[in-house]
């Protein structure tokens, strides 16, 4: 059984396994099946935002309803490079600038650019990880331990470090 095939079958913080990620299919069959059960807050450490991960209509479908359904849900993402973003225009910026205090994107200070991560953190418990950038591998994990927490721990250093990426907000004139 494929990946894709599975990732519906898998809940969030129950579902025990690592699954290799091997095609852009499968990483957006854990992005979406681990994003639509999340209750608390959805952490992506990014290095520019790919489109081709978090720029999709289905993603989107995934998250913008927690927003409704979970009253204290938040998204986060730290995010190295903005240009991309802000050139190219991004699904997740727009969302950012219509729900500012609980859709934020942060700019990874300068003391941590060496960090080259690519990973989703929900809920402290489930966990996708790209291995590099422009590359098509990585895993995932619906029950995480201790690796989810780790790299929130990781991530709730650098936010409290970053500042709001102003590149990708929108003047209100």
């Amino acid at each position: 059984m494929s990946f894709t095939q599975l990732a519906s079958d898998l809940t969030l913080g129950e579902d025990p396994g690592t699954h290799l990620l091997e095609s852009l299919a499968d990483f957006h069959a854990a992005l979406d099946h681990m994003a639509r059960q999340a209750r608390q807050h959805i952490r992506i450490f990014t290095q520019e935002l790919e489109h081709d991960f978090y720029d999709r209509a289905e993603f989107l479908e995934q998250v913008t309803p927690l927003f409704k359904q979970q009253r204290d849900f938040r998204l986060q993402i730290l995010l190295r490079d903005p240009n991309r973003a802000g050139k190219l225009g991004h699904r997740l910026v727009d969302l950012q600038q219509r729900l500012p205090t609980r859709c934020e994107i942060r700019q990874l200070p300068p003391e941590y650019q060496y960090i080259m991560d690519e990973y989703m953190i929900v809920d402290g418990r489930g966990m996708v990880k790209r291995f590099a950038l422009g590359h098509l591998r990585g895993h995932c994990e619906f029950r995480s331990v201790p690796d989810a927490a780790k790299y929130s721990r990781q991530f709730e250093e650098i936010w409290e470090r970053s500042q709001p990426c102003m590149e990708l907000r929108r003047l209100a004139l």
